[in-house]
């Protein structure tokens, strides 16, 4: 998405919540010393002109940065972020109207969740940076209902305000990126290798396509030694788990891939031979992490998904990418998986045979409806 000004935003959002203020105000005056305005007062007129984003909570810590292209993730190595997160992010910034001056004892920030350094991760501070300028450096704290309000202070200052309104802070990098990466329709999948275990899919007269058990692979002479033993359970538990496993596909961090001509781990590598390309998923682990990069390329002669993609409506819906467009969005990148995604390749290793004193997982296939219609 191009980088739209948050001026336009920021004016509407104003107006909107200082409405809202106005109607509160009428209810009744809040007890103590009030001061309406904005809380960063010269927020609005220089929203555009802000090109780094520094948050912080606990001992988390994002960066965002403004480029020629748009936002990016600087703690992600310039990662593509979601404009709508930094839109949301300035403009419920911008919003914030003062109502009530607080306590100025630091000792007592800690609680209306305003104590920085704070290690609870109570308080969220967020500084808005235009070139060196500092625009706003605040510490946000604890929220209130009704009416909705929060407790913030500027971090250079003890002084502590109750607003109208309220800024979430949220750290996660899922929420900061377009953290789906694919979502295949059932049928896409033709088949899968991993490993040297080539599981392929049969489709029956009705255009059902299922995944039955493999037989074990015979490992050559110059890689016996090295070849990973198929038991009876691994291959069933290979069978259920990754014709699939490109049904929902999602990133739990990013960053640069470190060593992108490395080897990848030949486990946590399947190859998936689909419908309409070939998408080889090169996975390493990091300590107890597994973080995956792609390769894709598109098959030729393949039939369009125009039909399927249409039906699209919401993130999630299932839909086949544009294969070239997707190598190159993923060119150079490492993802790591979230833990639900990591289980498939856990149930490989650790499945054992009934007389190994581990039970056989179901060899029943898994039917997929095709998506050649």
């Amino acid at each position: 998405m191009k980088p739209t000004t948050l001026i336009v935003i920021l004016g509407v959002v104003g107006a909107s919540v200082g409405g809202a203020y106005l109607a509160l105000a009428k209810r009744g005056a809040t007890a103590g010393a009030s001061q309406a305005g904005a809380f960063v007062e010269s927020l609005g007129a220089r929203a555009d002109a802000i090109d780094r984003i520094e948050i912080a909570r606990g001992d988390r810590r994002v960066e965002l940065a403004k480029s020629a292209g748009g936002w990016t993730l600087a703690t992600g190595d310039g990662y593509p972020a979601r404009f709508e997160e930094v839109k949301g992010l300035v403009a419920g910034i911008a919003a914030l109207e003062r109502d009530q001056r607080m306590t100025a004892l630091p000792a007592r920030h800690a609680e209306l969740g305003l104590a920085w350094p704070d290690d609870e991760g109570r308080a969220a501070r967020v500084t808005l940076r235009a070139g060196d300028t500092v625009v706003a450096d605040l510490v946000l704290g604890a929220e209130r209902a009704s009416p909705r309000s929060q407790f913030v202070r500027n971090a250079a200052e003890d002084q502590c305000w109750r607003v109208l309104g309220s800024v979430v802070v949220d750290l996660d990098t899922r929420r900061l990126v377009e953290a789906e990466l694919l979502s295949l329709p059932e049928g896409e999948v033709e088949s899968v290798a991993i490993a040297g275990l080539a599981i392929a899919g049969t489709v029956d007269a009705a255009g059902k396509r299922s995944f039955p058990v493999p037989a074990a692979p015979t490992p050559t002479p110059a890689d016996t030694a090295d070849a990973f033993e198929w038991t009876d359970a691994r291959r069933a538990a290979a069978a259920r788990a990754l014709p699939g496993w490109l049904a929902r596909l999602e990133l739990d961090e990013v960053r640069r891939a470190n060593d992108p001509d490395g080897e990848p781990d030949p486990l946590l590598s399947p190859t998936f031979e689909m419908v309409r390309g070939t998408l080889r998923v090169k996975g390493v682990r990091d300590g107890d992490d597994i973080w995956i990069s792609f390769d894709a390329t598109p098959k030729e002669g393949a039939p369009s998904a125009d039909e399927i993609n249409a039906r699209r409506k919401y993130p999630g819906d299932p839909f086949v990418p544009d294969w070239t467009a997707f190598a190159a969005k993923h060119a150079g990148w490492q993802y790591r998986l979230p833990r639900w995604k990591t289980t498939a390749f856990d149930e490989i290793l650790t499945a054992a045979n009934p007389d190994e004193g581990g039970t056989t997982p179901s060899t029943t296939p898994l039917e997929l409806p095709s998506a050649r219609d």
